[in-house]
């Protein structure tokens, strides 16, 4: 049984992806909900904690994960920074990496496979060593869900060097860091229709390491994550769904204009990186 434990989760959409799960994982996962409202459910479909502040229902959430009571946590009605600031207390050592960071598992139906991306909703405009460690970050998730010897490709507006692109200068020197990694294939600066197009490759005549068969979007700033990830939604039509990586447990971070399909899919990610994919496995 895995628990996902929820801050602020007594409300109509928490209460439908509780629905939803026990149907999904068979009632493998059980939630521990926690909240200042009142419990609107009425058919025992979580475990209902009162409490009797915002800032008591936060540290109960996150002390659920600290006594190993809970397995996931998921943001519910609760700012994201409070719930961040209680976790990453000193006292409660969640922390497994110097630096967190935002991971997503997007499924485009216009390709056949799933890919990762990062950082798309956390680190601001990321130094080239923060992006050392969002790279380690994700290739650690990929390796969780799955992802043997994922590529991973750090992009750029073109696949040329250019000393004065700033994401061109990053991901040439993020590169020569990799060069001798024996877990991934990094590599960059890449432009995106290289990085998950063969037709563009061959159109291209492009010779690399990574030739439109990327597992791994790393982008340079969140500006450009986050274009690419509403673009993904957009226009893609993908199912996407996130959490924040570097803590003992993964942290799902489910937006109100999210619909219940994404905080599924996302959930399931999180399942993916507790489980070693064995829970859900495979494609989701």
């Amino acid at each position: 049984m895995t628990t996902v434990a929820v801050a602020g989760g007594s409300r109509e959409e928490i209460l439908e992806l509780a629905r939803l799960s026990q149907i999904e994982f068979k009632n493998s996962v059980k939630f521990k909900v926690f909240d200042v409202e009142p419990d609107i459910d009425h058919e025992e479909t979580w475990e209902y904690i009162r409490c009797e502040s915002q800032e008591d229902m936060v540290r109960q959430t996150v002390k659920s994960v600290v006594n190993q009571e809970a397995d996931i946590l998921l943001k519910g009605g609760v700012q994201t920074h409070a719930l961040l600031k209680e976790l990453l207390k000193k006292e409660h050592d969640l922390k497994t990496q110097e630096l967190l960071s935002h991971v997503a598992l997007v499924n485009l139906p216009a390709l056949d496979r799933q890919i990762l991306l990062t950082d798309a909703g956390m680190n601001i405009m990321p130094t080239e060593d923060q992006l050392e460690q969002i790279i380690h970050n994700v290739i650690k998730v990929g390796k969780a869900i799955g992802m043997d010897h994922p590529k991973v490709a750090l992009i750029s507006s073109a696949e040329n060097y250019n000393p004065k692109m700033p994401s061109s200068v990053l991901s040439k020197a993020l590169t020569e860091r990799f060069k001798d990694s024996l877990e991934a294939t990094v590599y960059g600066p890449l432009s995106l229709d290289l990085s998950l197009s063969k037709t563009a490759v061959e159109h291209k005549q492009f010779e690399g390491p990574i030739q439109g068969d990327a597992d791994i979007l790393v982008v340079p700033n969140i500006d450009v994550g986050n274009v690419l990830y509403k673009s993904f939604i957009l226009f893609g039509e993908a199912i996407m769904g996130g959490t924040i990586v570097g803590t003992k447990v993964p942290i799902v971070l489910t937006s109100r204009s999210d619909d219940v399909e994404s905080k599924l899919y996302a959930l399931k990610f999180a399942l993916m990186q507790v489980t070693e994919g064995k829970t859900v496995g495979g494609r989701l």
